[in-house]
């Protein structure tokens, strides 16, 4: 099994496909599975590479909140670990805070950046919203695991999606099971990205971006992403109609198709808008 290495610290990963590289990096709590709408696609064109953040999976664990350039600087290690020079970034929620922190930590290593679902942090963000956080951290008594992932799994799609796509949700739930996420590991993720603020080298930013965003993201709010583009200089936007912070999920193969329409296009291709219905 692949690790990358830094000090006595091992960071999992996983290689798939051939092409130009392309790191995926994780959201909040997430494992490898969070890339089952992406990497059987996706494969075909680039070289895959699949990391699991400290706290999950094979990793080492946290033992307390971590920054986010910690965690750029993992994913770099991974870069290392192959051989690779440069490559392209994509970072959904949490995985975005990481793929902003490569960008200003080592710009020349980033070939392209897709941040989906995501945010620059910082007091001018606008949080998860109360309701969803409340619902995400209720605990309900004798509540069995599967059920409680159902319910919170939930928050972060549309309300219509597990009724209409029950086979799909049910491979989700199932994914999750099977890579569950120790709570103080989830905690010490979650703690790790309060203190996130990459507004100002945002603004100062030359790697080429594209920003992608459900319009009705009940964990982060779609007006971070609208932020984020109009912050990063000659950045793109996909907006995806009704859709929620998952919209990469639910929504896989327009997703897959925008990414790699931004990712071969040619490095002097003009900044695009694209709604997704």
């Amino acid at each position: 099994m692949p690790y990358a290495h830094r000090g006595e610290s091992e960071i999992y990963y996983e290689a798939r496909g051939t092409g130009p590289p392309l790191l995926l990096l994780e959201g909040l709590g997430y494992g490898l599975w969070m890339w089952r709408g992406q990497s059987p696609a996706l494969e075909d064109r680039f070289r895959l590479l699949l990391v699991d953040h400290r706290g999950v999976g094979r990793s080492t664990p946290l033992t307390g909140p971590y920054s986010m350039s910690e965690f750029a600087r993992d994913a770099l290690a991974v870069l290392d670990a192959e051989g690779i020079d440069r490559a392209a970034v994509l970072g959904p929620s949490m995985g975005g805070f990481i793929a902003q922190s490569m960008a200003a930590l080592d710009p020349g290593r980033v070939t392209g950046m897709i941040l989906a679902c995501t945010s620059s942090g910082g007091p001018t963000s606008q949080p998860i919203p109360p309701a969803t956080w409340a619902e995400m951290t209720r605990v309900v008594p004798n509540e069995s695991a599967i059920d409680r992932l159902r319910r919170t799994m939930s928050l972060a799609l549309t309300p219509s999606f597990p009724r209409d796509h029950g086979a799909e949700f049910e491979g989700i739930i199932a994914d999750r099971l099977a890579s569950p996420t120790d709570p103080t590991q989830w905690t010490f993720q979650a703690m790790s990205s309060l203190t996130f603020d990459a507004r100002e080298s945002d603004a100062r930013l030359t790697v080429r971006t594209l920003v992608t965003t459900g319009t009705e993201d009940r964990v982060v709010p779609c007006t971070n992403s609208l932020a984020l583009y109009k912050t990063i200089p000659g950045a793109s936007i996909a907006l995806f109609r009704g859709q929620n912070h998952l919209h990469l999920l639910e929504r896989a193969e327009a997703f897959n198709r925008i990414v790699e329409e931004f990712l071969l296009a040619p490095t002097d291709a003009p900044p695009f808008v694209r709604e997704v219905d």
